[in-house]
């Protein structure tokens, strides 16, 4: 019994299912050099239209992907900004 409420448990912990819409907002190629460049994607996503927010994806041409939350400073604190 406890193998079973086991491999259920831990079945159920895999198995996130999301919904979420992600919209393209900007893109540009940056030159850093004669052999390098860099892809720098701008993104809104949101899984409801009124709580989504703004994503930096940078991309470089042997493949390495990194994504980053857009903040803004308000009030002294970070805030994710909206879109």
């Amino acid at each position: 019994m406890k193998k079973i409420i086991g491999i259920i448990f831990i079945s159920l912990m895999f198995c996130n299912i999301g919904y979420a819409e992600i919209t393209f907002i900007e893109g540009k190629t940056l030159k850093t050099g004669e052999w390098e460049s860099f892809r720098v994607d701008t993104v809104c996503v949101s899984h409801l239209k009124e709580w989504g927010r703004v994503f930096v994806i940078t991309r470089n041409m042997s493949g390495t992907i990194s994504t980053v939350q857009y903040m803004e400073r308000r009030d002294g604190k970070s805030v994710p900004i909206l879109c």
